[in-house]
């Protein structure tokens, strides 16, 4: 056989850029004065560091590069496209050290084969700032070799107020993995299970960073399989079983040493005393070594001796310190000092950042600056080490720096910490609800700061941490309309991401919201959010039929029909999953009465539909099928005001239900025909998962009329579909379909 040529890889960004900055005969520093964009910056756009920078930096780049129209779209069309995401950190220059550490996870992963068949779980421990993350960073670099099928790093935020749920954490790793939104279970119980699976075929490393306790880690242990699963964590997490333990100590007093001088300036000569005095006041913590290595090394006239007299005096000014952090608040506080008094306020403020990282926009809010100063700044902070570079060109800080930087916005702005929380919250608030109204079904109704639905999509996937902490601390803080509204606006894009854990709180703050504003209709609508998620996403059955049972009364309260209608076809679903079938369907049968009256365009043929599937559950198909034809002669006829989208989709599901009515019956000619149909418009529609299951149904009807030459092609596709979307139970069952029609013919 002949060997497919492969198809040459693209350069990348950073590869690009460096071409046309030598092309012009520029240094990296010579770019960076044109630019007025950081030496650092440039730097790691051109290692490929930061592979999705800014649109303002690479537009400022091409511009003085005068980069070609060509090139330039291609470089645009090449960084608008999101991170792979849970790619690990580059290891911090100048690691130093570990090695003892670095070799026991070396051996785990090593280990030989007989020993690979139940995955391998190590605990990293110790205090804050010793290196932990820096430790695993290094780790995932050094054994790459040993993980041909990937390496994973996810950030479970232990040290926030609330924690990554580890169902969150597993939606993340589980894209990561290659499965695709629609295979990701709702439960967290299913999700462990899947990503076990998954796992367990692969010779993977996966980093669970900075865990906040054995309830999170649990649901994230592995498997069988031959992969490294590694936790960082504050604490030992003692509780889980069969791992092995790795517990970080300050550095050796030499090794701190040869880091600190690494750092600061590698070619500088001084007192070997002095220099172990350094690291002794910063306590041998890598954090507080980096910080004043990065010090010395910005301010090339500061001696060794001057900085040892000044730590020495902040130490005996310090008196609320935590146990071995104190060298750490010292080295931020004597860099936080030099800062000019712009970046003084533009740091401390980044501690009223609702979430774990952000770009600068937010920061502009509460800033004294437009967003191309902030962003300036806030390179200058990382520069500076107080501020951590994040892919995607992100910005974040460690767990102690925000402490820091909160201590410094309550001590020198007291007066205007709260208004400026206040503002900032309003805005993740406003934002939010501005992407979120791109999914309602006329779309927003005036202009927004986004150009389409991709964009909002983007947006909201890539600012949940801020937007939903926002919400948190919106309502904690009793914005109660403004949570109302922006929830109001997020819950049609609920629909496309039912496999995220937020949706119960999210729904939950603006149900207690709406209870505060004391608007009963307002509190039924989101009842009725809460109890979708609650069966949708959590599979809470019964607490969903309590739920909506709140939301009818709100909603009788308020005499608003629509609302009535929609909580008992909330309960309905619940009642469904309980297996309770006669009473959803009188639910659904006082639903249907409720939304006619109330004349609610989309609400009556849901409520039309879910009553024949109700009716079929029972084992009455031929009412069943009465009811589900009357649906369709509703969505069919012009005067019926429903959206287009929505009328076409909403008809192809109603015919595939009415297959399934028909093949109850046994009535297979006219099955087959409504299932061509039901084909036809779901392609029309643009739902491959439900097209491919519609299409084995139609080639069974086929089986039973004997018509079965057209058969193999429906099968064909079903299999392609299926692969698309994968579904390997689908493609396996059209794939035997098309086995016993063969062997028959």
């Amino acid at each position: 056989m002949n060997p497919i040529p492969s198809t040459p890889a693209q350069p990348s960004l950073g590869t690009v850029l460096r071409a046309h900055r030598l092309a012009a005969g520029l240094s990296i520093e010579g770019l960076a004065e044109r630019c007025g964009i950081s030496v650092r910056a440039i730097s790691d756009i051109e290692r490929d560091r930061v592979r999705r920078p800014q649109r303002r930096t690479l537009t400022v780049l091409c511009d003085v590069l005068d980069v070609p129209d060509d090139a330039r779209r291609r470089l645009v069309e090449a960084t608008s496209a999101r991170p792979a995401g849970c790619e690990p950190p580059d290891p911090p220059r100048h690691f130093t050290g570990r090695s003892a550490t670095l070799g026991a996870l070396g051996d785990l992963a090593r280990r030989p084969p007989g020993d690979r068949q139940q995955a391998t779980v190590a605990v990293v421990t110790g205090p804050a700032g010793v290196g932990k993350t820096s430790l695993a960073a290094r780790a995932a670099t050094d054994l790459a070799p040993e993980f041909p099928d990937g390496r994973f790093f996810v950030d479970l935020r232990g040290m926030d107020d609330v924690p990554l749920p580890p169902g969150e954490a597993l939606h993340l790793l589980l894209r990561a993995l290659g499965v695709p939104e629609r295979r990701i279970p709702a439960g967290l119980d299913e999700r462990a299970t899947a990503y076990r699976s998954v796992l367990c075929q692969r010779r993977a490393l996966v980093v669970w960073d900075n865990a906040a306790d054995e309830a999170q880690a649990r649901p994230l242990l592995p498997g069988a399989g031959p992969g490294l699963v590694l936790f960082t964590s504050r604490r030992r997490l003692s509780g889980l079983d069969a791992a092995r333990w790795l517990s970080l100590e300050p550095l050796p007093a030499g090794e701190s040493t040869a880091m600190l001088r690494a750092i600061a300036a590698p070619d500088a000569v001084a007192d070997p005393t002095g220099w172990a005095e350094l690291a002794r006041h910063c306590g041998h913590m890598p954090l507080a070594l980096r910080v004043t290595g990065q010090r010395l090394s910005d301010e090339p006239g500061l001696s060794v001796g001057e900085l040892n007299r000044r730590f020495t005096g902040e130490q005996a000014r310090l008196t609320v310190i935590d146990a071995g952090a104190a060298g750490i608040h010292t080295a931020l506080s004597l860099s936080y000092r030099r800062l000019g008094v712009d970046l003084r306020r533009t740091f401390r403020r980044l501690s009223l950042m609702p979430g774990p990282d952000f770009g600068p926009d937010p920061v502009a809010v509460v800033g004294d600056a437009d967003v191309e100063e902030t962003e300036r700044r806030l390179e200058a902070l990382v520069e500076s080490g107080l501020v951590a570079a994040v892919p995607a060109d992100r910005y974040g800080l460690h767990d102690l720096v925000r402490e820091f930087a909160a201590d410094r916005m309550t001590a020198e702005e007291p007066a205007t910490t709260g208004p400026l929380r206040t503002t900032l919250l309003r805005w993740w608030l406003a934002r939010t609800t501005a992407a979120g109204q791109h999914f309602e079904p006329g779309g927003p109704a005036s202009p927004t700061e986004f150009p389409d639905r991709t964009a909002a999509a983007g947006w909201l996937d890539a600012e949940r941490g801020n937007w939903f902490a926002a919400l948190r601390s919106a309502a904690a803080e009793g914005l109660h309309g403004q949570v109302v509204d922006t929830v109001d606006a997020l819950h049609w894009f609920s629909d496309s991401r039912v496999h995220l854990d937020v949706w119960p709180e999210v729904f939950r703050w603006s149900a207690d919201s709406a209870a505060r504003l004391g608007d009963p209709r307002t509190e039924a609508v989101h009842l009725n959010y809460l109890s979708w998620a609650q069966a949708i996403c959590q599979r809470e059955y019964a607490r969903s039929v309590a739920t909506a049972t709140r939301a009818l009364d709100r909603a009788v309260r308020a005499g608003d029909p629509a609302q009535q209608g929609w909580a008992l076809l909330y309960a309905a679903s619940g009642h469904t999953g309980l297996g309770e079938h006669a009473a959803a369907l009188r639910h659904r049968q006082r639903a249907w009465v409720m939304l006619r009256r109330a004349a609610d365009p989309e609400g009556l043929p849901q409520a039309m539909a879910s009553l024949g599937s109700s009716l079929l559950a029972l084992g009455r198909p031929t009412e069943a099928l009465r009811v589900h034809e009357r649906t369709r002669r509703l969505l069919r006829d012009p005067r019926h005001p429903i959206a287009a989208f929505a009328r076409a989709s909403t008809d192809a599901l109603t015919c595939r239900r009415i297959g399934d009515d028909l093949a109850a019956l046994g009535r297979w000619p006219e099955c087959v025909a409504v299932r061509r149909e039901a084909v036809a418009g779901l392609r029309a529609s643009a739902m491959p998962a439900i097209e491919a299951l519609a299409l084995v149904e139609l080639v069974e009807a086929l089986r039973r009329t004997g018509a079965t030459r057209p058969a193999p092609a429906y099968l064909a596709r079903a299999i392609g579909l299926a692969d698309d979307c994968d579904d390997p139970d689908l493609a396996r069952r059209a794939g035997d379909l098309l086995a016993e029609l063969s062997g028959a013919g």
